[in-house]
């Protein structure tokens, strides 16, 4: 697509209302859950064609600014660095180094800003840096009174209503900053383009738009995003967003608030956290008879075979698997027959809402409820319920890797609250969050590199953050670590951050809260799931 085709993204005043490791993202086609009553946002964009503009009024935030201390559980493997204090054995509350919604007095400069003292209020953010004086040209795609993003995203394809969250997440966190006046006296710009899953158009997209040029991408979200890596690593673009397909999270121009998809590789072998199972384990939920369920989409069946692994790794054994079910098959009364009469007490799936909900409808026609039964947090979406229908859907359960999106957690009251006035009729979402998140995380490096930003610059504040919970509402996340051999490291740990789970469980009409009773569980280790080439490494 020639660059006059492109639309550029700017200051839109829309206005609504809300996967353990990346490659459990895959195979929704809903957004996660908000709660009862809330909307499912489809995207409609064709391959090849980018959002339109938008305009309207704009206004102020509506987050409360209530600071809030979340609680991480820790039991005592891979500690988070950055907790502070503990009240109780094996808890300790959030760190303050994720900053506050709002701040009052006077504001401290760039250059004194680190991640103790940094504001997530749009109109903080503006005031760091407020005007344009000192502005140039300082980088591809920025000029002295904008910044141009760029994000590639499988708003259609087999699977939709979920990958567009990430563009819609960023652009409500941008147009909330651009009502404040913008980073430096500059407006942050979106130009989105859709890869219709499709991993050719998705390194076209990216190509199209580095020509265009842009400063880097931002939110970009599709289980095609393997397609686009080599073009971002021979430009040397930063890519800040929510990676789905592994070579996209271990590239050396990937950057995310969580630190990578949690798969790592070395010496051709790839290893992922176990952090569920050790939960389980400690809540005395561990299942020894797994079974677990994918579509016969590659990203689907390649991620069922990972949990299947870790489970395997982690002490239970497999009593049945069925990687190649079709998008388009009636019923699996045949699985859980064969699952009920192999004696099954757990099942994980890595299918969507419709798959999950043919498989909680056969459960109940059988009459069989093994005690775990669960999916990835595409399943967070009252549409699980309403499609299973809300007494079959009882007991079904998924993980976050962050706050529930009814935490009071101010960073996730922000973004359901910029959502909601900047992207009217937008369902907030587990993938959205996570990218509201990687938006903050760029505003604080564009704000501290000041007048003259340049790719460099922000690379080398993702590099100097470790350990940032975003207030306590993400898992403990150093952005550089990603790479396929951490140095000085070795198996099982690598000395890498855990990762950080809350599981969440339907009861009546809603997900509810399962463990830990507060915060988020931390801990497990890092168990080899098998070769690299597996997950596309």
């Amino acid at each position: 697509m020639s660059c006059s085709r492109l639309a550029r993204v700017t200051a839109v005043a829309l206005a609504v209302s809300l996967g353990g490791v990346a490659l459990s993202a895959c195979g929704a086609r809903v957004a996660p859950y908000l709660g009862a009553g809330a909307g499912i946002g489809q995207g409609n964009l064709a391959a090849g064609t980018v959002r339109p503009v938008s305009s309207g009024s704009s206004g102020a935030n509506g987050a409360n600014g209530t600071s809030v201390s979340n609680a991480v559980v820790n039991p005592g493997q891979g500690a988070a660095s950055s907790s502070a204090g503990s009240n109780s054995p094996g808890v300790s509350t959030a760190p303050t180094s994720g900053g506050n919604v709002r701040t009052t007095g006077s504001t401290p400069p760039p250059s004194a800003l680190s991640l103790a003292n940094f504001s997530y209020d749009p109109a903080t953010q503006a005031a760091y840096c407020p005007n344009a004086n000192g502005n140039t040209a300082s980088a591809p795609g920025v000029t002295p009174s904008s910044i141009v993003f760029g994000n590639v995203s499988g708003l259609t394809g087999a699977l939709t209503g979920t990958f567009g969250a990430g563009y819609e997440a960023v652009q409500a966190a941008f147009d909330g900053v651009n009502a404040a006046g913008g980073i430096c006296g500059r407006k942050l710009e979106l130009l989105v383009e859709n890869d219709n899953q499709d991993a050719s158009t998705n390194a076209a997209d990216v190509a199209n738009l580095i020509a265009h040029p842009v400063f880097a991408f931002a939110g970009s979200l599709s289980d095609a995003d393997n397609g686009g890596v080599q073009e971002m690593q021979q430009a040397n673009v930063p890519d800040i967003g929510f990676a789905i397909n592994t070579n996209r999270s271990l590239s050396p121009d990937y950057w995310s608030a969580g630190g990578g998809s949690g798969l790592y590789v070395r010496n051709g072998i790839a290893y992922a956290p176990n952090t569920i199972m050790a939960a389980q384990k400690q809540f005395g939920q561990f299942p020894t008879r797994m079974a677990f369920l994918s579509y016969n989409i590659s990203i689907s069946a390649s991620a069922a075979q990972m949990y299947a692994t870790l489970y395997k790794e982690s002490g239970a054994s497999i009593c049945y698997t069925d990687y190649s079910i079709s998008v388009a098959t009636a019923s699996l009364q045949g699985d859980v027959i064969q699952m009920e009469s192999n004696h099954c007490n757990g099942v994980y799936t890595t299918m969507d809402v419709v798959g999950n909900s043919k498989m909680l409808q056969a459960m109940q026609q059988q009459n069989w409820y093994p005690p775990f039964f669960a999916s990835t947090f595409d399943t967070y979406t009252p549409a699980q319920i309403t499609e299973a229908g809300q007494s079959a859907a009882q007991g079904f359960q998924t993980s976050l890797p962050a706050l529930p999106l009814n935490s009071s957690n101010p960073l996730v009251r922000l973004y359901i609250s910029e959502l909601a006035r900047y992207e009217p009729g937008k369902q907030p979402s587990e993938f959205g969050f996570q990218d509201f998140v990687n938006a903050e995380m760029l505003f604080y490096a564009l704000v501290k590199s000041g007048h003259a930003p340049t790719r460099q610059s922000i690379v080398n504040v993702f590099d100097s953050i470790h350990n940032w919970t975003a207030w306590g509402a993400i898992s403990p996340g150093t952005p550089s670590e990603r790479p396929p051999n951490p140095p000085g490291t070795s198996p099982p740990w690598f000395g890498l951050t855990p990762s950080c789970y809350v599981e969440m469980k339907v009861q009546g009409n809603q997900f509810v809260r399962d463990w830990p009773a507060h915060g988020l569980y931390c801990g497990g280790a890092m168990l080899p799931v098998g070769p690299a080439s597996n997950y596309g490494e």
